[in-house]
């Protein structure tokens, strides 16, 4: 036995190490990244003026919501008003245009990620994309457009940011750990969720700098220091990391470069017609479009949906929004841990993890969320424990379904594959927001369509990656590399020399 598989036989730490460093960082940049794209979403019911849109509703005669009816709020109630009285519909318009910027860089981020390594393009997203967080409050004051380009702004630094992570734990996830890590770092979005949701309530009810501007500062400010955080500690590849063991090094590398290719990073190529015919990269363009339009119909309304239809206060409101998302966090990692574990033992092939993991992740939130739609404030918080279980069970695509699919087929060109995916997947984050502003504005009780057209593309979606879903290394996502030409002469030479090298 050599001294290289002698290293490769001792077991390589895995608690105690960089792969894991830079998973617990990156998850840290999911939570500052979520914590920016969502912030406007519960911003929104402290900023907007309920009153002058009610007397507004009032004088036209509008139909009253069966809340209304059920549940009429006391005089004595303490509310929150906002200085702006914006309409749902201009609600929806400001929601929409953090997701046009995010569906432009989705591609070309996947590419420059692939191409340039994901330290800069991270570290340089997060950072600007702080700077016009910051900038909001100071936007909204001039005008609603103001906000909605400063959103445009983020969205389009944020495109990037998914594609990159494909990439950073293709080349630091050792296949057999991939759930874990990747489901680790995936699973930082939610507790951004969990975080400013609750946080975000309470700053609400604050009287300094006007609370709710605090959304704004707080979130921009977090994403500017990880930003340069990451610059400073991450590096695009183990070997050139300044921190990590020979043993750890040789063990990401000897496991990672089984699927990667080594292209040069000037003469980099993607098989363009290939991925877009695919049937396998098909099938998660596919479940990840529709799984995504319930997430980002859930993420951008359910601070709408607690204050207007459950009638809960704006501190409950962002408490009990939150919860979903921390249950949502937990399951990510235990279904990274249970996938990881059914294809190490072999009780299930690769794709057929996939597929399962995906059932549990569209199925189980279409039914509860077809329960949600019969829920009144009457029983708001039944209401609360179906929306938690059906968002907790989408994790089981986070940690073992789709978000993974990426790096299972196409490992050499995850991230420019992700890329593609989530720009299909953003699509739902500027047409819901439209949708369920258009439905509840004329008429606050189609709340429950909301929910049956969720329910609808959950299960369109799963069905079609049980058609047709793959977790395998596709064909022309193989790159074979390039074997120097040998020169006879030099034989023994040669290999001496270069067995020296290598040693």
């Amino acid at each position: 036995m050599t001294q290289s598989e002698i290293q490769l036989s001792r077991p390589v730490s895995f608690w105690c190490s960089i792969r894991v460093a830079v998973a617990f960082v990156g998850f840290l940049g999911m939570v500052a990244h979520y914590s920016q794209k969502i912030n406007v979403g519960i911003a929104l019911v402290c900023m907007v003026n309920h009153s002058a849109i009610a007397q507004h509703k009032y004088s036209n005669a509008m139909p009253l919501t069966q809340a209304d009816i059920d549940c009429p709020r006391a005089n004595n109630t303490v509310k929150i008003e906002g200085p702006y009285p914006w309409t749902k519909n201009v609600q929806g318009f400001i929601l929409g245009g953090y997701f046009y910027g995010y569906l432009i860089t989705e591609i070309p981020g996947g590419y420059l990620a692939s191409r340039f390594g994901a330290r800069y393009i991270f570290g340089i997203a997060m950072v600007i994309s702080g700077i016009f967080t910051i900038l909001m409050p100071w936007g909204a004051s001039l005008h609603y457009a103001v906000l909605w380009f400063l959103r445009l702004i983020v969205g389009l630094t944020h495109g990037v940011i998914w594609p990159s992570m494909t990439v950073i734990m293709a080349h630091w996830a050792p296949p057999n750990e991939r759930g874990k890590l990747v489901g680790f770092m995936n699973a930082g979005a939610q507790i951004g969720n969990v975080l400013t949701l609750s946080l975000g309530g309470i700053m609400c009810s604050w009287n300094f700098v006007g609370g709710w501007p605090l959304i704004f500062y707080s979130t921009g400010i977090i994403g500017l220091i990880w930003g340069i955080f990451w610059l400073i500690f991450y590096a695009d590849s183990p070997r050139d990391h300044r921190c990590i063991s020979n043993e750890e090094k040789e063990f990401i590398l000897d496991s990672t470069q089984q699927q990667l290719s080594s292209h040069s990073k000037n003469e980099f190529e993607a098989p363009w017609k290939a991925i877009l015919t695919s049937p396998a990269c098909w099938a998660l363009f596919t479940i990840h479009t529709c799984n995504n339009w319930g997430t980002y119909t859930f993420l951008t309304s359910i601070p709408k949906y607690m204050s207007e239809v459950l009638r809960f206060d704006i501190k409950s409101n962002g408490l009990l929004s939150s919860l979903p998302y921390l249950i949502f966090w937990l399951n990510i990692n235990i279904s990274g841990a249970l996938a990881d574990m059914c294809i190490r033992k072999k009780l299930l092939t690769r794709t057929q993890t996939r597929k399962l993991f995906n059932v549990l992740g569209n199925l189980f939130p279409a039914i509860f969320v077809i329960g949600l739609a019969f829920m009144t404030c009457k029983l708001k918080y039944v209401a609360v424990g179906l929306l938690t279980v059906g968002i907790t069970f989408t994790g089981c695509c986070y940690g073992g379904g789709f978000m993974l699919t990426a790096n299972d087929i196409a490992p050499s060109y995850a991230g420019i594959v992700f890329g593609i995916s989530n720009t299909f997947a953003t699509i739902p984050g500027i047409i819901s927001p439209y949708i369920v502003g258009a439905l509840t504005e004329k008429d606050p009780n189609n709340w429950r369509i909301v929910f049956f057209i969720c329910a609808v593309i959950y299960i369109l979606g799963m069905i079609v990656f049980l058609m047709i879903g793959s977790g395998e290394v596709q064909p022309w996502a193989i790159k074979h590399p390039v074997i120097p030409e040998q020169v006879p002469l030099a034989g023994p030479n040669v290999t001496t020399s270069s067995k020296q090298t290598t040693d």
